[in-house]
């Protein structure tokens, strides 16, 4: 019993992976880009990256939420990996502009990081946070 649990974690984690750069590459589009004269040329995402379209949309939504489900209390899913679970669905409602949504989650991991006494690079969940917080009022 405990090996399939572990491979169902393993599972989760890996689907999370995979969306969280799926979606970091597109709300990274979706946020605007400064105009400076280096940022101009340099720095301006291109067109024709990463979007989603509805049934992608649709499969994130359905997964994403299931693993939450699931685990959210789960104390054997692990911090780390609630972390990336809660930052994924934030920047997934982020992306869907469902932004009060993804403002609770993106508070949510944050908190969650702060509980778990985690040591890790959270600029990119505390940059998403602040960008949230000036769409969703």
């Amino acid at each position: 019993r405990k090996g399939q649990t572990d491979a169902a974690h393993n599972i989760y984690s890996e689907v999370v992976d995979i969306w969280n750069r799926m979606l970091q590459n597109v709300v990274k589009m979706e946020e605007p880009v400064t105009e400076t004269s280096l940022t101009s040329f340099v720095d301006k995402p291109k067109d024709g990256g990463e979007i989603l379209d509805e049934a992608q949309e649709a499969e994130a939504i359905q997964m994403l939420h299931a693993i939450y489900d699931l685990q959210q209390n789960n104390n054997n899913y692990g911090p780390e990996n609630m972390l990336k679970l809660l930052h994924t669905l934030a920047l997934l409602h982020t992306h869907l502009m469902g932004y009060v949504k993804a403002q609770e989650f993106a508070q949510d991991a944050l908190t969650c990081a702060r509980e778990a006494d985690l040591e890790l690079d959270l600029s990119d969940l505390q940059n998403l946070k602040t960008f949230i917080d000036t769409k969703a009022f």
